[in-house]
């Protein structure tokens, strides 16, 4: 991208942007930090979504990765309220439907703002809830009807998995599983593209599917192969000094993990392609029951954003749970129901 100090408003100039533009470049103007070419500032949007990715001022990224569309699968259990391997209470210490409702209340709002930054992008929520009281059902269909979002909840089906599962010997974790199970398997026949998993103890920033969707083709264009991100930026990353790789995506920066838990986007390619070790996870129990997936991370590279885009409503000592330097008071409070 090349900075060219242009004078005031003349007809020159307007006849040499519109030169530049039909090159396909882009002109910094540095006397007012705008870019006459798309007649913005430069700390506007210069993105164009499945065309090409601009941040300055490091130039512009031909977007060679297309998105489609976008499937978000949400996994909602709320008649249990501690945490699913630990007798502790979680965030704020409330009944756990609270959590699902604010969990799904953020990610509709994403949702709502995504459509309109992304117009040519269909967007869908999958809810696959495991037995849930009638009230609770009432009042995921109000949240998504609120948000015009476009959407469908289905039960869990335990039976069809039980007797899948390698392990018999803790009840709980088999519904866990098999909702997982269900989940993935729902996603793989679909005929969406990018596939957001999500577990119904987030709660997310409103722009953290716009950020991305955005970094998720910027990354796979610019690496020139699929990727993995996950929305939250866990403690644990910071208990042990290791070394790392960190690119800056749409707003924020991203660096490599090599672990993560079981929230995150992926595309449906990936799914397929490595099915085996998301199968292997939840048809076992394993110790830590994401060891499958941090093997994957040898494979293909998985990112998380720095600050965090979501918070994971675990208990305040989890290392999995409340991300650093952000204001998540504000965020649980902005998404009451």
């Amino acid at each position: 991208m090349k900075k060219i100090k242009l004078k005031e408003n003349n007809f020159l100039k307007k006849i040499f942007i519109k030169l530049i533009r039909k090159f396909g470049f882009e002109i910094i103007d540095q006397n007012n930090l705008t870019v006459p070419t798309q007649n913005k500032k430069i700390n506007e949007n210069l993105n164009n979504i499945n065309i090409k990715n601009i941040t300055l001022p490091l130039g512009k990224i031909k977007i060679k990765r297309k998105i489609g569309n976008v499937l978000v699968i949400l996994r909602t259990f709320t008649n249990e309220n501690k945490l699913l391997s630990q007798n502790k209470k979680r965030l704020f210490e409330k009944n756990k439907k609270e959590y699902t409702f604010r969990s799904l209340n953020s990610i509709c709002k994403n949702i709502k703002l995504a459509k309109k930054e992304f117009k040519n992008l269909n967007f869908f929520i999958k809810i696959i809830d495991d037995n849930s009281k009638k009230d609770v059902l009432k009042v995921f269909k109000k949240i998504c009807n609120h948000k015009n979002v476009s959407y469908e909840i289905s039960n869990l089906h335990l039976g069809k998995y039980k007797e899948k599962m390698k392990f018999q010997n803790n009840k709980r974790m088999l519904a866990h599983n098999a909702h997982i199970f269900q989940s993935k398997e729902f996603a793989l026949r679909s005929n969406y593209d990018l596939l957001y998993f999500v577990e119904d103890d987030y709660i997310h920033e409103n722009n953290a599917l716009i950020e991305m969707i955005y970094t998720y083709q910027k990354f796979s264009s610019q690496l020139n192969e699929e990727v993995i991100l996950c929305p939250a930026d866990y403690p644990y990353l910071y208990v042990n000094i290791e070394y790392t790789k960190n690119l800056i995506g749409f707003q924020k920066h991203w660096r490599q993990v090599n672990q993560s838990l079981c929230t995150y986007l992926i595309s449906k390619k990936t799914l397929k392609k490595y099915w085996s070790h998301y199968q292997d996870m939840f048809l076992n129990n394993y110790d830590p029951y994401e060891k499958p997936l941090n093997r994957l991370y040898k494979k293909i590279k998985c990112f998380s954003p720095m600050p965090s885009l979501a918070l994971h409503l675990t208990n305040v000592n989890s290392i999995y749970g409340l991300s650093p330097l952000k204001d998540w008071i504000k965020l649980w409070k902005k998404n009451k129901i």
